[in-house]
């Protein structure tokens, strides 16, 4: 969550809350001070000499800076200390966060309820926002290639970057420094993992530094994973993925303060699957050979001490998401365009970001850019749309208060596939406060805005695209929100209300134009506690929201846009033993049950529908032979009691029980 002000508040408003801004610039910003950043935080998990353990990522704490409440989450050693499969088992614990069923591009994502059209993925600041097709996941990255990973909910606060009205999952990649160890100059990791249930993978990376000024990596990853056998020992038919990627990444340290590197990225997944990768059981329907492709190609430089700022990140990237569908049958009676479908997303953007420090404070300014386009075999003409944004922020320290006003405008101009264009830009104002009460106690509260331009139509069915309406405009959301955290010896708490209200939201009116069509409105709340007494640790947290629909749409939700959630809670409980070095736990979660109403096309009520609840528990293990974090040998069970279900948002079975072994080694 990033905190802002309400979209009532006259731009005079923004103008005085940002003059501080001016004032610290007037006087000098570019003087060098170190700079302060008020924190009400709760440490995550780490063991007495400083070092992560493994339980560290699952209920990992929620951060509340001065300019967003985000869930950080410490990923590579996710990667090292669990049996991690993708990044459905990275965020599977995190609170707010919910991954629908399946494998690979089945895996849909949603933060406090809301779905992948309200959010923004990023890895290493590139990313896109259209998708290829809606029953299919728009996110694929291969956690093997992670370094840290951060969570942000609710609408984003000026520096946050396009389109954050719902929340943001950022991914940084791993570079060779990060895995060479002090004096070490070349290195290189193996891994290898197997799942009962039903799978098996392997790593190879190699990494070095030449000189003081260069350095390189290589990873390489597969998995391969079999239709595997739900809670009942029946096979869930074509849920079969194999998954590979790559990372080449070059380093090249300019000077001591200024750094430039380039990546090139690749993740892919392939196999004979259903079309709707989300659905299961459509009867009729062949199955698809498919290939989907995820390529990346990103600069990035790093700066500090600039002299005006003392810290300058900036990027230029281009992305490609190419998906080839060829029936392996006649389509029969299944609703489909073409046996053959071969599509692809487009994203070519750039970023730069400043920080200006003086005395107590920073001043946080910068630019972004992405163009987009979508297009396939069957539609002639693709659909194209470019957002760009400018934005000022400004961290006030003034203890024990600090204060953080931001304003973001942001632009849009689309072309649909019917040669129509729209064109709007839109203010977006933020405030937010924390009160350091005591060392035990602070308090935040705030309200942002945040806006997100209109959606491409999806590539695949382009040849369907009806357009947008006249006059359409970006939605807004507008995300109140206010929390207290508190610290005591070995004991951390934390809690949070929010309400959202997303307003113009964006869906499809009667000609089936993309139109704003109603409001949004969500509200919830979030607690946690948490235990640390030696090789001891425990945690809880609780999360529920509540998305509705007001307007035209009436109760109408899709995975994509938004979905109810029954209250769900997350547990764990661990033990450290100082020899051997090894670290044993259990993991919990429990999905309360949930009766939601069932909505015609029309926007009627014709029912109500009840979710069952979801009870989950997971034993884990992770064992350090040499005595170092650089050999790893992670063992856990999934599904202890080996349950048949679904997740809420899903009409996919889930695995059952699934013993899981891996092993990694950096040397």
């Amino acid at each position: 969550m990033s905190i802002g002000i309400p979209a009532r508040l006259s731009a005079i408003s923004v103008a005085l809350l940002m003059l501080p801004a001016g004032m610290a610039l007037a006087q000098g910003a570019a003087k060098g001070e170190p700079v302060r950043v008020a924190k009400a935080s709760t440490k995550g998990a780490q063991t007495a000499d400083g070092e992560e353990s493994a339980s560290g990522y699952t209920l990992d704490t929620v951060q509340v800076t001065a300019s967003s409440a985000a869930g950080g989450v410490k990923g590579r050693q996710t990667v090292d200390k669990n049996t991690v499969v993708d990044m459905k088992d990275v965020l599977s614990q995190q609170p707010g966060v919910h991954v629908s069923g399946g494998n690979g591009a089945s895996q849909m994502f949603s933060i406090r309820g809301l779905g992948e059209n309200h959010l923004t993925f990023t890895v290493d600041n590139a990313g896109q926002s259209s998708q290829v097709f809606h029953h299919q996941g728009r996110f694929m990255f291969d956690p093997a290639l992670l370094k840290s990973i951060e969570v942000e909910k609710g609408a984003g606060a000026a520096s946050a970057g396009i389109g954050v009205t719902a929340g943001a999952i950022r991914m940084t990649t791993v570079d060779a420094p990060d895995l060479l160890a002090p004096g070490q100059n070349f290195g290189a990791r193996v891994s290898a993992s197997a799942q009962s249930n039903k799978g098996a993978g392997a790593s190879l990376a190699g990494y070095g530094r030449f000189g003081e000024r260069f350095d390189g990596l290589l990873m390489l990853n597969g998995v391969n994973q079999k239709d595997y056998k739900d809670g009942d020992g029946k096979k869930v038919e074509h849920s079969a993925v194999d998954q590979r990627s790559y990372l080449l990444k070059l380093g090249w340290n300019l000077a001591p303060d200024h750094r430039l590197s380039i990546s090139q990225r690749h993740e892919g997944q392939s196999g004979n699957r259903t079309l709707r990768l989300n659905v299961a059981g459509l009867a009729g329907c062949p199955l698809y050979d498919g290939d989907l492709k995820y390529d990346t190609t990103n600069l990035e430089y790093k700066g500090r001490n600039l002299g005006f700022a003392q810290k300058a990140d900036a990027n230029i990237y281009h992305t490609k998401m190419d998906d080839s569908k060829r029936a392996l049958g006649p389509l029969g009676g299944c609703r489909a365009t073409s046996p053959y479908n071969h599509s692809n997303v487009k994203s070519t953007g750039a970023n730069a970001g400043f920080v200006t420090a003086w005395q107590d404070h920073r001043i946080k300014y910068g630019v972004n850019v992405r163009r987009e386009e979508v297009n396939n075999l069957v539609s002639h003409t693709g659909e194209k749309k470019t957002d760009w944004g400018l934005y000022g922020e400004g961290i006030w320290a003034f203890e024990p208060f600090t204060i953080t006003t931001g304003l973001r405008y942001d632009h849009f101009s689309l072309t649909t596939a019917r040669g129509k264009s729209a064109s709007k830009g839109q203010l977006n104002p933020s405030i937010n406060a924390i009160w350091d009460i005591s060392p035990q106690w602070s308090l935040h509260a705030g309200v942002a805005q945040a806006s997100r331009s209109p959606r491409l139509q999806e590539a695949m069915l382009l040849n369907l695209s009806r357009g947008v309406a006249d006059g359409v405009k970006a939605e807004r959301a507008v995300n109140t929100e206010i929390g207290a955290q508190w610290q005591s010896g070995p004991f951390t708490a934390s809690g949070a209300v929010f309400r959202q209200v997303t307003h113009d939201y964006l869906g499809n009116n009667a000609r089936n134009e993309q139109d704003n069509v109603g409001k949004l409105i969500n509200r919830g709340y979030e607690l946690e506690a948490g235990w640390r007494d030696g090789p001891w640790q425990a945690r809880v947290a609780m999360t529920h929201s509540k998305p509705r629909l007001e307007g035209s749409l009436g109760g109408m939700y899709s995975m994509l846009n938004y979905t109810p959630i029954g209250r769900q809670w997350h547990t764990q409980l661990s033990y450290r033993f100082a020899q051997p070095r090894l670290e044993i736990g259990w993991r919990g979660q429990f999905t309360e049950s949930l009766t939601v109403p069932v909505v015609n096309r029309a926007g009627v009520q014709t029912g109500s529908q009840t979710l069952r609840s979801v009870i989950l528990h997971s034993l884990y293990a992770n064992w350090q032979p040499l005595g170092h974090d650089r050999f790893n040998v992670n063992l856990s069970v999934h599904n202890v009691a080996n349950r048949l279900y679904r997740t809420q948002h899903s009409s996919i079975l889930e695995p059952g029980r699934d013993w899981r072994l891996s092993v990694n080694w950096r040397f």
